[in-house]
């Protein structure tokens, strides 16, 4: 009776054992997790973004188009010059865990000489967009404009179907992970950048490309987000490959101490997306709205 008592003590002995290491490990858990979500809600990070365009030039029957048009060989040849070098921009996102805003570094336009063009390409695509997210709410406030009046459109942070394809390299010291995603055009924005190609524009002297928008993300920095419109990968995105473009992320500065809060986008009339976008079919047209192309604009000194 002794024996089995004595083992029936140390069986109870253990399991007491068991329990308070159990408890210990929840309650860590417990503490880490506290920790790690205080650490987040005092983050602070500004990123800073270089932006590429560059084009493949279509020969032929393309190329002429555009030079019957214009009716100027040397102008063509410029332009051509001007799309292979392509154009670069800078972004800059500041962002916390819950926001972010998202802009364009303006730098002032270098002089030209008497005579010489210069080509400026504004990509209508999500990694450029001027916006404000707010991850909390799931809503954004995006700069735009129509015929030169400014506007706040405002709507739900879109989801994204992203695919993640398993690839992984570094940027920086950050481990980053590949995922894609292909958006659908409609039958009008098809039809909107195949006029833009009879008509003979710049755009049509630029061959297509695939519109598969491929992005590198980094758990490495825990937050849901990334520059311009998009989000919604485990982690933050450091690169965006879209159509003709490149987004990749310079620097990041953890914690910098001139960054006191996220500033929201002031300039532009308030305005929800569904009636942004009817304004747009209004002022500008159905092709001109749903055009899914990139506008080139010549400027001649």
């Amino acid at each position: 009776m002794k024996n089995g008592a004595s083992l029936e003590g140390t069986k109870t002995l253990r399991i007491m054992k068991n329990i308070k290491w159990m408890v210990v490990a929840v309650a860590y858990i417990a503490f880490a997790n506290a920790s790690a979500l205080q650490a987040q809600q005092d983050f602070k990070a500004v990123a800073h973004f270089a932006f590429q365009t560059k084009f493949d030039v279509n020969e032929g029957d393309e190329v002429d188009k555009f030079t019957q048009k214009t009716d100027d060989i040397a102008l063509n040849e410029k332009v051509q010059d001007a799309l292979k070098r392509g154009s670069q921009q800078e972004f800059i996102m500041e962002f916390t865990a819950g926001e972010s805003s998202y802009k364009e570094i303006k730098k002032l336009a270098k002089p030209m000489g008497n005579g010489d063009y210069s080509l400026s390409f504004n990509a209508h695509n999500g990694s450029t967009a001027a916006v404000y997210k707010d991850l909390l709410k799931q809503q954004y406030i995006k700069s735009e404009d129509i015929l030169g009046k400014d506007f706040l459109v405002t709507g739900p942070l879109e989801s994204y179907d992203w695919q993640l394809t398993g690839e992984t390299k570094t940027i920086g010291k950050y481990t980053c992970y590949q995922a894609t995603f292909k958006p659908v055009l409609s039958q009008a924005e098809i039809e909107a950048d195949e006029a833009e190609k009879q008509q003979g524009g710049i755009l049509s002297m630029i061959p297509d490309e695939d519109n598969t928008i491929t992005v590198w993300y980094t758990p490495e920095i825990p937050i849901s987000n990334g520059p311009g419109v998009y989000q919604g990968l485990p982690g933050f995105i450091l690169e965006v490959k879209e159509k003709h473009t490149i987004l990749l992320c310079t620097k990041i500065e953890i914690n910098p101490k001139n960054f006191d809060e996220v500033s929201k986008p002031k300039s532009g009339k308030m305005i929800n997306v569904a009636d942004f976008e009817a304004l747009k079919i209004e002022k500008l047209g159905e092709a001109g709205n749903r055009s899914s192309g990139m506008s080139v604009n010549i400027i001649k000194g």
